[in-house]
């Protein structure tokens, strides 16, 4: 069984968003100057520009696949025992499944972002749930919750 996802977590961002980062970025940098520290500005730009490069240039979809004994996520092969659970978390306007999380003991959660049909989705939980129990929810860190919540 295989399921289209994104190679981790996928943010839909409105061009709102987009301008109020770019306004803090510029006022970062307009600051950085006044105060005669270039090289602050310089490292502000050059972080930004690579955390959007690397967005857009690795957000790519691949597949998850159930196998006897192990679970495949693109290139990536896991053991069935590696994970101790998932969790499906809900779009509340969308009212679909739009991450499936991966639990893994002591390390953080693994969050992909579904981009295959909601039919196919059901299906592959119904046989995920042979190889994991799904779980109602997990434990998420404040700095998980805060860079969930503006969706870095």
């Amino acid at each position: 069984m295989e399921l289209k996802v994104y190679n981790w977590e996928r943010f839909e961002r409105s061009k709102l968003w987009y301008f109020i980062v770019a306004l803090i970025i510029l006022a970062v940098v307009i600051l950085s100057i006044c105060a005669s520290n270039i090289g602050w500005g310089i490292l502000v730009l050059v972080f930004a520009g690579w955390y959007f490069f690397y967005s857009a240039k690795f957000n790519t979809e691949i597949q998850m696949k159930i196998w006897k004994n192990a679970l495949q996520i693109g290139q990536s092969t896991f053991a069935r025992n590696t994970f101790y659970g998932f969790v499906l978390e809900y779009h509340t306007e969308k009212k679909v499944i739009h991450n499936i999380v991966l639990l893994e003991e002591n390390k953080t959660p693994r969050i992909y972002t579904i981009t295959d049909s909601q039919k196919n989705l059901e299906k592959f939980v119904d046989e995920l749930t042979d190889y994991l129990p799904m779980l109602d929810k997990y434990d998420q860190s404040f700095a998980d919750k805060f860079i969930r919540k503006i969706k870095l």
